[in-house]
Order: C-alpha cells, then sequence, then structure tokens
C-alpha cells in the first residue's frame, strides 16, 4: 500500500488526515470566544421532516438532522473536501482499486453498542443491496467488497481505480447504521434512529418538531457543546421569518431571497451568504413527447431570460448558469457558454421539430421551498414570447413527492451541489443514477462517467469529464437557469452557525450558545 495523493486535492493520509480531531470547519470559521456549555438550540425550517431512513432521505430539513445523528466514515468540510469523521485516515494502493481505513477507537451507538468495522461492512453491504433503496448506491457502486480485517480496519477492494473514494464515503446517505439496525425491518428507519454522532434522538413528530439531545459519549471530547436541538417545523414562510425575528427561534435553516435583506439588518441578527452550486431545473421527461425532441429542449433553453431570473427571483443572491448542473467550482468542470434569451431563435427550433404553432404545456412545481413556483411562473412569463404557452400548477411539496418527483413530464426540481462531478452525474444524469428523472438514458454519457471514474490521471479524467458535460450541454436533459447562493441566518447569540456551498454537512457540534 502506499498513500495516494494525485493533486493536493486527493490528500489522502498525512498530517491533514492523521490528525485525531480535525477540525473540519477551517481556519476562517475560527471560533469567537471561549465556548459555553448548554443550552437548547432552536432551527426553523419550513419543509417536513418525512423521514430519519438515512439510506434514503432526501429532504433539505432532513440532512441537518441525520448530520447530527449520524457520523460517516468520512465527511465533507467547508473546503469541499473529504475529512476524517469515523475514520482517523485512510490509503491506497498506486492504482487506486484497494483502500483501507483505519477506524476511530472506543465510538459508541447511542444505545451504548460498540461501533466496529463490522458496522460499516454491514452498512455498505446494505447501500449495495439492489433491493434495499439507497440514494448513495449509484455512487458507490465500484465497490467490488468490504471486508473488515479486525475491529478497527476495513478494506474496500473496487470493480475499477476510483480516485473519489473517500468523497464517495462522505455521501450524505452513507452514514454508518449498526448492523442490528439493518437486520431489524428497514422501515424501523424511518421513525428510529441510532447512530453515533453528537446528538440523539429524543422525540420525531414529522409535522412539528424533531428533537435531539446531547450524545454524551460523541468522540470528540466536550462536544457537542448545545444540550440539545430542536427542528421547528413553519409550513407558513412569513411565519417562519416572523418567529426568528421575534426571538422565538435562534436559527432560520433557509431564508429566503426576499427577505435576506430586511433579516440581515435586524438588530441582534448574523446573516450569511454563501456563493454555491444549488440549483433549480426544469426537469423535461424525455420518454414523453414533446420533450424527447432536443430542439424542443434547446428552444426553451432560449426562452428563459436568465439574468432576469436572478434579479428577481434570487434578487441579485445567485448568478446565471447555462443548463449543466455541473458548478463552476469542481474539480474538471469546463464552464459553459453563455446561452443569450432569443424568442426568435426559439421559435425557429420549435418549427423545425414540427411546432410552428407553439407548444401549450403544464409546468408542475411544488410549494415548497418557493423558489420553485417563482422560477416557473417568471419562465411562464418569458417563455410565451418564444411560443410556449405554460400553465402553472402549483401544489403541496407532500403532493409533488408522492406523484410528480421522478414520475411527471414537465416539473421544476430543486438541487444541492454535489462535492465532485461524479457524484453531480451519478445523482441526476446517468441512467442508473439515484434520482433519475429525465429518461435522458444516454449510453455514451454513461460510459465516459464510468470511464472518468475508473481513470486515475488527472489530465485524462480531465478530457473525458470535458466530453461528458459537452454531451450533457449538447443534449439539455435539464434547463438550469441559475446558482443559487445559500441563505442563512442566526441570532447574535448563537456562536459558530455556519454553512457550506454543500447544504448537506452543518457541525452543530461546534456550536455554542452566549450566555450571561
Amino acid at each position: 500500500m502506499t498513500h495516494f495523493t494525485l493533486t493536493r486535492r486527493h490528500v489522502l493520509l498525512g498530517g491533514l488526515a492523521s490528525a485525531a480531531l480535525l477540525p473540519m470547519r477551517g481556519t476562517a470559521l475560527a471560533q469567537s470566544g471561549t465556548p459555553q456549555a448548554g443550552g437548547t438550540l432552536r432551527i426553523s425550517h419550513s419543509t417536513r421532516i418525512a423521514t430519519l431512513n438515512v439510506l434514503s432521505l432526501s429532504g433539505p430539513a432532513e440532512y441537518p438532522c441525520i448530520d447530527m445523528i449520524y457520523s460517516g466514515l468520512t465527511r465533507i468540510g467547508v473546503d469541499n473536501q473529504a475529512h476524517p469523521d469515523l475514520a482517523t485516515s485512510w490509503e491506497a494502493s498506486d492504482d487506486a482499486t484497494e483502500f483501507t481505513f483505519h477506524l476511530r477507537e472506543n465510538v459508541t451507538f447511542h444505545d451504548g453498542q460498540p461501533f466496529t468495522a463490522d458496522d460499516v461492512v454491514a452498512t455498505f453491504e446494505a447501500i449495495l443491496d439492489p433491493d434495499v433503496p439507497a440514494a448513495a448506491r449509484p455512487v458507490l457502486d465500484m465497490v467490488d467488497t468490504v471486508e473488515a480485517v479486525d475491529p478497527l480496519t476495513v478494506v474496500f477492494k473496487l470493480k475499477t481505480p476510483f480516485a473519489d473514494l473517500p468523497f464517495s464515503t462522505a455521501h450524505a446517505n452513507a452514514r454508518i447504521l449498526s448492523r442490528a439496525a439493518l437486520e431489524a425491518p428497514l422501515s424501523e428507519l424511518d421513525t428510529k434512529a441510532n447512530g453515533t454522532g453528537p446528538f440523539k434522538l429524543e422525540r420525531y413528530d414529522s409535522a412539528r418538531i424533531v428533537r435531539l439531545v446531547k450524545n454524551e459519549n460523541y468522540y470528540q471530547e466536550g462536544k457537542p457543546y448545545l444540550d440539545a436541538v430542536e427542528m421547528l417545523l413553519f409550513p407558513d414562510l412569513t411565519a417562519e421569518t416572523a418567529n426568528f425575528l421575534s426571538g422565538s427561534t435562534d436559527v432560520m435553516l433557509t431564508v429566503q431571497q426576499a427577505d435576506f435583506q430586511r433579516v440581515a439588518d435586524a438588530i441582534g441578527i448574523e446573516a450569511q451568504r454563501v456563493a454555491s452550486g444549488r440549483y433549480v431545473c426544469v426537469t423535461m421527461r424525455q420518454d414523453q413527447e414533446p420533450w424527447n425532441d432536443v430542439r424542443v429542449r434547446k428552444a426553451l433553453a432560449h426562452a428563459v431570460d436568465r439574468q432576469l431570473l436572478v434579479d428577481i427571483i434570487l434578487e441579485g443572491f445567485g448568478r446565471p448558469a447555462y443548463d449543466s448542473i455541473v458548478a463552476p467550482e469542481i474539480q474538471f468542470a469546463t464552464g459553459t457558454e453563455e446561452i443569450a434569451y432569443d424568442p426568435d431563435r426559439a421559435r425557429a427550433l420549435l418549427a423545425e421539430a414540427g411546432y410552428p404553432d407553439g407548444i401549450r404545456a403544464t409546468l408542475v412545481a411544488s410549494d415548497r421551498p418557493g423558489i420553485r413556483v417563482q422560477t416557473a411562473i417568471a419562465i411562464q412569463q418569458t417563455a410565451a414570447a418564444a411560443g410556449f404557452t405554460i400553465e402553472v400548477e402549483t401544489m403541496p411539496h407532500d403532493t409533488y413527492l408522492a406523484n410528480v418527483w421522478m414520475k411527471g413530464a414537465f416539473y421544476i426540481g430543486y438541487w444541492g451541489m454535489q462535492p465532485t462531478i461524479d457524484a453531480t452525474y451519478n445523482l441526476l444524469l446517468t441512467s442508473e443514477a439515484s434520482y433519475e428523472d429525465t429518461a435522458w438514458k444516454n449510453e455514451t454519457f454513461d460510459r465516459l462517467i464510468a470511464e472518468g471514474r475508473a481513470t486515475v490521471d488527472e489530465a485524462r479524467r480531465a478530457e473525458i469529464y470535458a466530453q461528458a458535460q459537452a454531451l450533457e450541454i449538447e443534449e439539455r436533459p435539464y434547463i438550469v437557469p441559475f446558482f443559487e447562493d445559500v441563505l442563512t441566518a442566526s441570532r447574535d447569540t448563537v456562536e459558530d452557525w455556519s454553512i457550506a456551498p454543500i447544504s448537506r454537512y452543518f457541525y452543530v457540534e461546534d456550536v455554542w450558545l452566549e450566555r450571561s
């Protein structure tokens, strides 16, 4: 075995990874004073925590919960890098087909049972089991076997080389479960949680509150500082903002663009804005007319005034995007050429596709978060001059998830940033993606992504991923009008609340309340 060090981005061992309690948040987020223990942090959110099943959940308010309850082998930091969590260090073979992870000693699950390599094996076997709904499977399907060498050592043997494995083991849906939990009916994971993270589940009421309490046996000595965290649901966004400004809550998980300046200007509030690869997308099922014709998809691309959407929907808190789901900050991102708002070009493409009189379509948008509906209405307005007559249908988020998401022909999606190109494309666009929702299923694209993950040489990987991105833009499986800044806010008595571009990791164990 040798340390696998392709570039600084792929540092897997050495001084960085060997630190037992590596700061995850970076020096720029150093604490402003001496942490005080105790208190309850009240976090408001606007979408229901429908499940606690770490294998399959995907809701924006579900991720903070599982980040507090569970630990992974690795964890993505605010620097978008993979850092130690339950694994203290790891090394790879020279060809990156075998990774050895060394596990943290004296870690216990919340029920008091010891954490061992056997739990890691059981978790990844479940993720790789095609009969188990597991969102992380597409980004880990290069794994052939997972073996416990001893109670604190695990070896991953891969089918093909994969330089990004420590990023994939940090996948938010790949947190470590106990073997006992996995041998019980998996449906129990929806409402029960037994992790090794800094907080334990005390109360789960998906329609009102999820309450977590301090894990006194968390592996980071002295943390968490808080006694408890309450995740409070406010389906009414106006009520959520009002309660925060009045002091009834301590943190707004997500601040709407329209409220951000008002919140930021309020006395006793600290608002944060971070450039991100989070995006809204228009999903077009390409196994259904008219979206199976790339000329129609390209026509819609020219029917969207992207800068206008940034100005009126994001209120400037974002930047135009040009239909690639790969954020510019991700390694190997090539960037995309600007797509002009051109109604005449759109009409010509529609006529060429056999729609000289334009197209009528119903665009579905969930009511959570509000940006989905806002985007749908803005596209309805800008696309009218381009020959698209769009009716916007708004529905409750739960109804959308049950009846439209991954089924509908034409709807608004909403996704967070991923750490790598491989993770980005295997979330949505490969044929076996976790949430494949366009029916694009392009064999050439699949082959490129498979080749990219199996290639160790970075120059060659760059070439492969450039081809994949060019194919994505040429085929236009999604319309991606903008990348959205991440906005959050906390009261000035909350210390070390922060956000990262990837809204899956929160490090609430570092948060403390300043009390007189």
